[in-house]
This record gives structure tokens, sequence and C-alpha cells, in this order.
């Protein structure tokens, strides 16, 4: 694949004063095969700071066919190592950056395993979780693995002594305190994107989704099992949106129980919210979230979700009001509550009003404003 190292030459750009000069260590950026919703998050913000004048540098690891180095969107973005191995390769790639660069503050994102930059600049660092995995990692992939990822969580607070925390909910802020974290922990929570314009809102009475990454603990196979009693006593038309190592063992699964479940794979932006305008629940099962993003988007369509009472997702749903929270591993509690949803019109009326007012509390402008003072404050600290 042929690279071009692009640039940003637009008006916008050049006329306005940069203020800080930010360095962003992320396992991938948003083009990555592998984005999810760090990826979402990262760019939604900084993208943002990068608009209201600051300069934004991302170091990521490389997919295949990407490029080393381009500037995308207003990111320069450098490339190094794999996604198997990035780790490893960060400090060399950090120091090599500071060196040529005048670099203000460090953001290591801290996903699975931290970077431990501080270890490497005496630049400020500013550690940001989506989540911490802890234990759920265990579900995830084998031992010997997990019970790094375990180990390189529980040792954090001994490398980020003096750095100041994001956190994107109060669950990944109260998982931070429960390993020792003693430092301040500032909250930010997600936005949501615009709906697309030509969106057609047309909620269908039987369609239940799941929409997110096919990953084991997510816990899809629960909804499988929800499905089969929910088919027991009525019609349902399931569909499971997106991609993820789960997904074989999730279709031997729906073949072994013999129900009928769609998966339609990744799909696009479009896609995804034509898919959360036309069901009438959307679901989230997962054992733990930093922050339940379907879950919100979901319901900035009108469409009320059944999420289980995990950390994260507990905190974007009103329950009750924009949908229901369930005891986690409850099947039949978590189908009982597909079917009132699916059954009680008036019901479901309300919640997605509801839903809908809900949703728009989270914006990203107010997110980007608030990471923006932190930062400046961070920074203005240290000259």
């Amino acid at each position: 694949m042929a690279c071009e190292n692009l640039t940003q030459t637009t008006s916008h750009f050049q006329l306005i004063k940069i203020t800080m000069t930010i360095l962003v260590i992320n396992w991938q950026d948003w083009k990555n095969p592998f984005a999810g919703g760090a990826e979402v998050y990262l760019y939604e913000i900084f993208s943002r700071l990068i608009k209201r004048g600051h300069r934004v540098k991302l170091l990521v690891s490389r997919a295949p066919e990407q490029c080393r180095y381009e500037v995308l969107d207003g990111f320069e973005i450098y490339r190094v190592g794999r996604r198997s191995n990035f780790n490893f390769f960060v400090p060399g790639a950090l120091r090599a950056l500071l060196r040529h660069n005048e670099i203000d503050i460090v953001i290591d994102d801290l996903n699975k395993i931290p970077f431990y930059s501080p270890l490497f600049t005496r630049k400020t660092v500013t550690p940001m979780l989506m989540h911490l995995f802890r234990k759920a990692i265990y579900r995830e992939t084998n031992f010997i693995f997990a019970s790094y990822v375990f180990l390189a969580e529980s040792i954090i607070r001994w490398f980020y002594t003096n750095s100041e925390f994001i956190s994107i909910s109060e669950s990944t802020a109260g998982d931070l305190k429960a390993i020792g974290i003693r430092n301040r922990v500032h909250v930010i929570h997600c936005g949501i994107p615009p709906k697309p314009k030509t969106l057609n809102i047309k909620h269908q009475k039987n369609l239940v989704a799941y929409v997110g990454r096919v990953k084991k603990y997510k816990s899809i196979d629960h909804f499988v099992q929800a499905v089969a009693e929910i088919r027991k006593k009525r019609d349902i038309d399931a569909v499971i949106v997106g991609d993820g190592d789960a997904k074989g063992e999730l279709t031997a699964l729906v073949n072994k129980m013999k129900i009928d479940i769609r998966f339609t794979g990744f799909v696009s932006e479009v896609k995804k919210y034509e898919i959360y305008s036309n069901a009438r629940v959307i679901v989230q099962p997962s054992v733990k979230e930093g922050w339940g993003l379907t879950a919100i988007e979901a319901q900035s369509c009108g469409t009320p979700v059944v999420c289980a009472d995990s950390p994260g997702l507990r905190e974007v749903v009103v329950d009750g009001k924009t949908g229901f929270l369930y005891r986690y591993g409850d099947i039949n509690g978590f189908a009982s509550r597909i079917t009132e949803l699916m059954d009680d019109d008036v019901k479901w009326g309300k919640f997605s009003k509801a839903a809908l007012e809900w949703a728009g509390k989270f914006s990203w402008d107010n997110a980007a404003i608030k990471l923006e003072k932190i930062l400046q404050n961070s920074v203005g600290g240290n000259h």
C-alpha cells in the first residue's frame, strides 16, 4: 500500500495558536482494525482539542498496510511495532519523540498493560483509563497471559505516583482506588456522536440487538440463552452486531441450542445507527465495561436498553426509566426485562422518551473542555 505523509494545510490550523503539544500513547489508532471504544474516546476528545488550537501527536502500534507516519484529521500519528509487542517499542519511541519535539505533557492510555512512561521521561504523565480488567481478564484469555495483565494492573500505583488520573467512569475510578491509587482521579464521561442526518427511526416490535465487539468478557452467550428463554413464549428477532474472536464459540452455541440469531459482523457507523433506530431493545450483558458507549448511543435514538448491573454499565442507564438493569448472570431476569419492554407499549414509549432526554446530557464538546482544563493546569504547574 502506498502511503503519503499528509500535512494539514487548512487555514483553520494555520491561524489557531498552539497552546499545548500533547503526546498520546495508545495501543492503536481509530483506523486500526482492532480499534474499539478506547479509540472512539481518544479521537472524539483529542480531535476537539486540535480544533481548539492544541497539537496532538499519537504514538500507536502499526497494523498491516498502515503507514509508519501520517497526519490524519490534525493528528500526527507515529506507528511502531505490532499490537502484540507495541509496549516493548514504547520506551525507545518515546525517548526519540521527546528528543526531537517539544512535548508539554504525555498521556498514557492504560488499556490492559500500562506503558510506565514515568520511567522514561520527567515530563508530566497523565494516565487515562477506560477500565481495569482485574479478574474479568481470566474470562478473556489463557491463565498465563491473564495473570500477566492482572499483575500489570496491580502495580500501576507504584509507577504513577505523581500523576493525576483520567477515568471514563465512576466505576473505573472506584477500581483505581481499590488497587491503591490515592492520587486525584478525574472522571470524564463519553459523549455521543451526531446521528446520521438521513436516519429513519422506525422501531420494530420484535427486534432485539446486541451491538459491540464480540469478546468473551462481553458475556454475549447470556443473550443467546435469554433469547432461547423468550422463544418459549413469543417470537423475537435477535441479532448480534459486531465482530471479534468469540464469534466462533457463539455461533457454535447458537447451532447447538437450535435457535435463530443473526450475526451481521462488522457494520458501518450508518448501519449501526440504523440498527439502533430499528430495534425495540438494545442489550449489554457484559461482566464489566469502562463505559457503555453503545448503550448511550442506542438511547440517543430513543431505544431503551437492558444492561447487566455491572461496573460501567450501571452508569449509562437510569434503571426503570430509560431501560433496565438486571443481576449479572441472571438469565431469567434478563429475558423477563427484555420481554417486558417488547410487550408493554405504554411503558416502552415512556422509556423511549426518557432515553432520548438522558442521552442528550452527554457531550463530547463538554468532555474535551474538561480535559483541556485538567491538562492546562498540569502543564501550568510545571512551568
